[in-house]
């Protein structure tokens, strides 16, 4: 059986441009998907961000994808029911 890979790849911005240090958040994201089971592969610098690859492996997911639904699945027909409509608006007319 083939091993299952997942690839991701994130922009983690910087405090101050050309530096090592994240924002906050980044930090935060950066941290999260470590623990989360996600390796960092590869690290680029720019000037404003950093682009961080992640890669995790493990076995395959049940489902990849949900099958499409059939185009007749879901509808059904709209009849009007008997009776008094009080649903409409309009003049109510006098009490």
């Amino acid at each position: 059986m083939a091993d299952y890979k997942e690839v991701r790849v994130e922009r983690l911005y910087l405090k101050v441009p050309n530096t090592d240090k994240l924002r906050k958040n980044a930090a935060g994201r950066h941290r999260h998907l470590l623990a989360a089971g996600w390796r960092e592969v590869e690290r680029k610098p720019q000037v404003d961000h950093l682009w961080v690859r992640y890669e995790r492996s493990g076995p395959p997911p049940l489902r990849l994808r949900l099958p499409r639904p059939d185009k007749d699945a879901g509808r059904f027909e709209r009849r009007p029911r008997g009776g008094r409509d009080f649903g409409r608006g309009g003049p109510r007319g006098r009490r």
